[in-house]
C-alpha cells in the first residue's frame, strides 16, 4: 500500500511539473493612464480556464476595466476589434476575473480606464496583474467545500484536471504544428515558383538581347 501511494504521489508530482512547464504563470506590474491602455496576449486552447489576479488602488474601483477579446476566427491571432467575451470592472485592492476560452488562439486581455466614471480625476493607476492558466486557475479549496470532497477525492480531482490540461495543450500544440507546417510548405512552394519565374524571365531576357544584337549586326553588315 505504501509503495502504491508513493508511486501515485510521484506520478502526481511529475504531472504537476509537466503542467507547470507547459502552462506558465505570467505576472506584470505597470502604470495605467487614460491615453495608453495595457494589453496582454494569452495563447490558450479552447475550454481552458484563465484567471487574472490583480491589485488596483482604492480610488481605481470601477474605473479600471479589464476586457477580454476572442481571437480572430480565421488565423486565431489576437484581434483588438474581435468579440468581447468578458468585461470586468476592477474592485479596490486585490481582485480577480475568470474566463473560459471557447476557441483556440491568442486571447487579448486589455486594461482600460473608464474616463466617463464620475470619480475619475485624470490620475494614473499602479496595477499588478498575474495570469493563472488551466489547473492553476482552479480554486480547489472552494471546490472541496462546495462539493464536500475528502482529501483523497480532492487530489483525484486535481490529477484529473492536470491530465485534461496536458491533453488539451498537446492537442493544441499538434494543431499549431500542422498550421505552421502548412504555412511553411506554402511559403516554400511560393519561393520555388518565384525562382522558376525569375529563371524564365532571365532566359527570355537573354534570348531577346541576343536577337536584338544579331539584328543590329546584320543591319550593319548589309550597310
Amino acid at each position: 500500500l505504501y509503495a502504491m501511494v508513493s508511486s501515485r504521489l510521484s506520478t502526481s508530482v511529475l504531472l504537476a511539473v509537466a503542467v507547470q512547464l507547459l502552462i506558465p504563470t505570467n505576472g506584470y506590474y505597470f502604470f495605467l493612464s487614460k491615453d495608453v491602455p495595457r494589453c496582454f496576449i494569452e495563447d490558450v486552447p479552447h475550454d481552458m480556464l484563465v484567471m487574472g489576479n490583480y491589485n488596483v488602488p482604492k480610488d481605481g474601483k470601477d474605473i479600471v476595466v479589464f476586457v477580454v477579446t476572442a481571437p480572430g476566427s480565421k488565423d486565431r491571432k489576437h484581434d483588438i476589434e474581435g468579440e468581447e467575451i468578458m468585461v470586468h470592472n476592477a474592485n479596490a485592492g486585490d481582485g480577480k476575473f475568470v474566463f473560459t476560452a471557447h476557441e483556440d488562439g491568442e486571447h487579448l486581455i486589455c486594461a482600460y480606464i473608464n474616463e466617463t466614471h464620475p470619480m475619475y480625476r485624470a490620475q494614473n493607476f499602479k496595477v499588478e496583474l498575474r495570469f493563472d492558466v488551466g489547473e492553476h486557475a482552479t480554486n480547489y479549496e472552494d471546490m472541496a467545500k462546495s462539493e464536500h470532497l475528502s482529501a483523497i477525492e480532492l487530489e483525484v480531482r486535481k490529477l484529473i484536471d492536470i491530465v485534461r490540461d496536458i491533453r488539451s495543450q498537446q492537442q493544441y500544440l499538434r494543431e499549431r504544428e500542422v498550421t505552421f507546417r502548412n504555412v511553411s510548405e506554402s511559403t516554400n512552394s511560393s519561393v520555388m515558383w518565384w525562382s522558376i519565374l525569375q529563371t524564365i524571365f532571365l532566359i527570355g531576357s537573354g534570348v531577346w538581347q541576343i536577337y536584338q544584337l544579331k539584328t543590329i549586326f546584320n543591319a550593319k553588315k548589309w550597310d
